[in-house]
């Protein structure tokens, strides 16, 4: 097991560990796409100068994709994107990606993160299975659960718990309603390993609302329904990243060493973690 910086936030810091791996050649097999920040307050800006959920929930991990693509498509990977029940209310603010003029309290441009990140997993799946890139594109989503996305961040400037946070833990101790920090894995899990998930099929708890229980395949959120949004996103993403998937996909000469490798990415400062020699 290999432990390797990334943020999340920095197109820079996706690059570098992108050039990273592709140098070291190892094809990846599972990675789970699960990092994320979640309504700042007050508007906040990458490095970059994305707004801060658009720019690290969505670019952040469209970037690290793409900068994986090779290394993907050597271990014909499972790509699981985690998307959330926030995604499926609101859409895509188009006149204003970035939230300069409507930010309000970020739930918003939160949702639209998910959404975004959520129609782009979807379009990878199609354009694999159109350019036989060999890449299995699923979605997965937590339902709700007393982590610390909902937890006081000072680094977003939040001193207090988001939302219902003190009423979602009461209920996950108790075993009502929602999950655990545990369970909320499980879908991504399941949509990342199980051979009965299939390429743009959506997993989440299947619970009353899909706030808990054990993982199951869920209808797409409306949404997410939308295949030209989804083309659009996908080509504004690419535009904004800078790393066309078309220049990505030519360099996969970086093909199979034989080794078996897996990622999945944590969170917003954190790691991607590699295995070799055994499958996830």
């Amino acid at each position: 097991m290999s432990l390797r910086e990334l943020d999340l936030s920095s197109l820079d810091s996706v690059a570098t560990l992108g050039a990273t791996l592709r140098s070291e050649g190892r094809p990846i097999h599972v990675l789970i796409n699960n990092a994320g920040v979640m309504t700042p307050p007050e508007r906040q800006t990458t490095v970059d100068g994305f707004e801060l959920q658009f720019g690290t929930n969505h670019l952040g991990h469209v970037a690290l994709v793409a900068h994986l693509l090779p290394l993907l498509q050597a271990g014909r990977a499972r790509v699981t994107s985690q998307i959330s029940i926030a995604a499926r209310f609101g859409a895509i603010n188009w006149d204003d990606l970035q939230w300069q003029d409507s930010y309000g309290d970020g739930m918003a441009a939160y949702s639209q993160s998910k959404i975004a990140f959520g129609l782009f997993a979807l379009e990878l799946d199609r354009r694999s299975r159109a350019a036989g890139w060999g890449i299995t594109s699923t979605l997965a989503h937590p339902g709700l659960a007393p982590t610390s996305l909902l937890a006081p961040r000072a680094e977003l400037g939040r001193d207090q718990p988001a939302g219902n946070r003190r009423l979602i833990g009461v209920l996950s101790a108790r075993g009502i309603l929602v999950g655990t920090a545990e369970s909320a894995g499980l879908p991504a899990l399941l949509a990342a390993t199980s051979p009965e998930a299939h390429g743009g099929h959506f997993y989440g708890p299947r619970g009353l609302g899909s706030f808990g229980g054990a993982p199951a395949e869920q209808r797409l959120y409306r949404p997410l329904r939308n295949i030209d949004d989804a083309e659009r996103i996908w080509q504004i993403s690419q535009e904004l990243i800078g790393v066309p998937f078309g220049n990505a996909a030519a360099t996969a000469a970086h093909s199979a060493m034989g080794g078996r490798a897996s990622a999945a990415v944590h969170s917003v400062r954190s790691s991607i973690v590699t295995r070799t020699g055994e499958p996830l």
